[in-house]
């Protein structure tokens, strides 16, 4: 942090010497690190679930009649192409892509709670001008301009939830806030069941002009309340409780906002082969998405049920993905082996792919469940996020490899727009459920992989020196004054498995 910006947090900051006992203290910082997750999980897990609503309103507009009215599929010869929709679907991820990185590293260097509010209003502005698009390049173009401002928000998250918990506290912590986007789905599924029974000759319209007017008002809130950072918690906190948090983060050495930025940490992490296969798992992972929230209401009506009834079938989806990311990480965070749980969490996927591919379609019972155990797949997903964050150290690397992450998790989503091709449905959409189904395995695989090189790392190191007794507490004491070092220049550092 640039001396300036220290004193001025500094100044903010009461100094209130704590003399605490240890325990005292422990019972002291469980309190706060309650009293921070009742402030910051409602602000982050209703702003991803925003994220979520606005970029998957497509597929309830697709029930609603934004496929006839912008022409986003055509019919040769019988038979009706929805390639012109897949593409809108895709393109919010090639605005996406491009901007992550830059967004990462600018959410690294600047104010957090005024670049949010800046890009959520803005994103919110352009979802609710989707109403003025009259054919399918205008939403082409649209879509391009919400995922370049969408893609700050998950470097943004994991750049908050880097400062304010210590690394054995961010698996559960983003795993609130990546359960949003299933609590989000249920909603945004109930409300577009709505507001397309309210009819109109546009009806898929009503849709753009609630989640965009919502998400204005939510940047504005957000640009005023959310909390800067550990150093500036602002009045919400006491004095003794902004010494502890200040206490905490001096503790953290992993902790630190407004770094320049370091070209050697950036070439380390492009030159770290675990980068590239963190890359590829979220690609892989991501495949799925394409069958859940692109195509879902589509899909769902394939199997004999009208397009109005198709998005309110996407409710229980929701549920599962909220349910299955919050237990998969409280497993991960109570019991460790992390890696483990990633495999075991990629199991109800595959199962739901084998489903609703072999079952029967009548009754719909069986590809229903089907479909509903696929939507598990955001689970792997946030502990590939909580393993890498834990196991990358320097604030230019872990922006690298959080970027790295994004990449990869908007590459699997342009190719998963084009998995579910609509004129196989009399065949149950095999190549998508196929595409599936093997992307997971070989992402346990990857998985594998990463957990041997991080045993194999830390075998090295334990040969060196010894090995910390009490994790990151003894990293800690190590390290009196930390210099944005990398997990590869600490000689201390032990990967987390």
């Amino acid at each position: 942090m640039p001396l300036t910006e220290k004193h001025e947090a500094e100044a903010e900051t009461p100094s209130v010497e704590l003399t605490l006992s240890p325990d005292e203290r422990k019972v002291a910082e469980r309190r706060l690190v309650r009293k921070v997750d009742w402030i910051l999980t409602p602000l982050l897990g209703i702003t991803f679930g925003m994220q979520y609503y606005d970029k998957a309103a497509l597929g309830s507009a697709a029930a609603f009649g934004i496929l006839k009215d912008l022409n986003l599929s055509t019919t040769h010869n019988g038979k009706t192409s929805t390639t012109r929709y897949s593409t809108a679907v895709a393109a919010f991820y090639y605005g996406y892509i491009v901007a992550v990185l830059p967004m990462a590293l600018l959410f690294a260097r600047y104010n957090l709670r005024l670049m949010t509010g800046i890009v959520v209003t803005l994103w919110g502005v352009v979802a609710i001008l989707t109403v003025v698009v009259q054919d399918y390049p205008g939403l082409y173009a649209q879509r391009v301009f919400l995922g370049l401002l969408e893609s700050g928000v998950s470097p943004c998250f994991v750049a908050i939830i880097a400062l304010w918990y210590k690394p054995r506290e961010q698996a559960v912590r983003m795993g609130y806030w990546y359960s949003a986007c299933g609590i989000f789905s249920m909603f945004s599924g109930a409300i577009n069941y709505g507001l397309g029974r309210a009819g109109g000759p546009h009806a898929w319209k009503n849709i753009y002009y609630f989640c965009g007017g919502v998400t204005i008002f939510w940047g504005i809130f957000l640009g005023i309340f959310l909390p800067t950072s550990p150093l500036q918690p602002g009045r919400l906190f006491k004095a003794d409780e902004a010494a502890l948090l200040r206490r905490r983060f001096e503790e953290n050495p992993f902790a630190r906002d407004r770094r320049p930025f370091i070209a050697a940490q950036a070439k380390e992490a492009l030159l770290d082969p675990k980068t590239w296969i963190y890359l590829v798992i979220a690609a892989l992972l991501y495949l799925c998405n394409g069958a859940i929230t692109g195509f879902g209401p589509i899909i769902i009506k394939s199997m004999g049920y009208s397009g109005v009834n198709s998005v309110a079938l996407t409710i229980p989806g929701g549920a599962v993905t909220a349910v299955t990311i919050w237990l998969f990480c409280w497993l991960a965070d109570k019991y460790g082996h992390r890696t483990l749980w990633f495999s075991v969490s990629c199991v109800p996927v595959i199962v739901g792919a084998i489903t609703i591919w072999a079952a029967p379609w009548h009754p719909t019972v069986g590809p229903l469940i089907g479909y509903y155990l696929v939507a598990a797949f955001g689970a792997p997903y946030v502990i590939l996020l909580a393993l890498a964050s834990a196991n990358t150290a320097g604030s230019t690397k872990k922006a690298v490899t959080n970027g790295a992450i994004f990449i990869g998790y908007n590459v699997g989503n342009i190719a998963a727009a084009y998995t579910v091709n609509t004129e196989e449905a009399l065949i149950r959409y095999r190549t998508t459920w196929i595409t599936i189904i093997v992307s997971q395995a070989v992402s346990c695989v990857l998985m594998f992989v990463l957990r041997i090189l991080w045993q194999r790392e830390n075998r090295h190191r334990d040969g060196i020196s010894s090995p910390p007794s009490d994790g990151e507490d003894k990293i800690v004491q190590r390290l009196e004054e930390y210099e944005d070092l990398t997990d590869r220049q600490i000689a201390s550092f032990r990967y987390t498995l």
